[in-house]
C-alpha cells in the first residue's frame, strides 16, 4: 500500500502473518478516515475469528514488549488488553505448582487497559499460520 503524502502524526499498523495468502498490512491513519474505519472492521473480526493479536505497549533494553489485545473498539479504535501495560512479562522459568487457590469474592479484576491503534504496532497471526 503506497502513500501519496506524509501523515504529519503518528501511524500505527498491523502486520498480519498468514502462510496461505501471504504477509499484508493494516494502517491505522488518522488523516484518512475511511482507511481506519476499514481498518478496524478487519481488526475486530480477525479477533472475532481467533487471530492473536500482540500489541507493542513499550520498549525495554531487549526490544519492544508485546501484550495481547483481548477486544478491539471500532467505534474509537482501540485495542482493549486486559491488565495495565505496566505489568510485568511473565519470564519461561519452570515454577512449581502450588496448591490451587480459592477464588475470593468481590476481587475486583485488573481494569481493561485501552491502546489507540494510531500510535502502536500491532503483529496478527491466525490459527493456521503455525503450520
Amino acid at each position: 500500500m503506497k502513500r501519496s503524502r506524509k501523515s504529519s502524526g503518528p501511524v500505527g499498523e498491523v502486520g498480519i502473518l498468514n502462510v496461505g495468502a501471504g504477509d499484508t498490512k493494516l494502517v491505522f491513519d488518522p488523516t484518512k478516515p475511511d482507511e481506519v474505519e476499514r481498518s478496524a472492521r478487519i481488526v475486530k473480526d480477525m479477533i472475532r475469528r481467533g487471530f492473536v493479536l500482540l500489541i507493542e505497549v513499550g520498549r525495554d533494553e531487549q526490544g519492544p514488549i508485546y501484550r495481547r489485545a483481548h477486544d478491539f473498539d471500532e467505534t474509537t479504535a482501540e485495542y482493549i488488553i486486559a491488565g495495565t501495560t505496566s505489568e510485568p512479562e511473565q519470564k519461561d522459568e519452570q515454577i512449581p505448582a502450588s496448591a490451587p487457590r480459592r477464588s475470593a469474592k468481590g476481587k475486583a479484576k485488573a481494569k481493561p487497559t485501552r491502546v489507540p491503534a494510531h500510535r502502536t504496532k500491532a503483529v496478527a497471526v491466525s490459527r493456521t499460520a503455525g503450520g
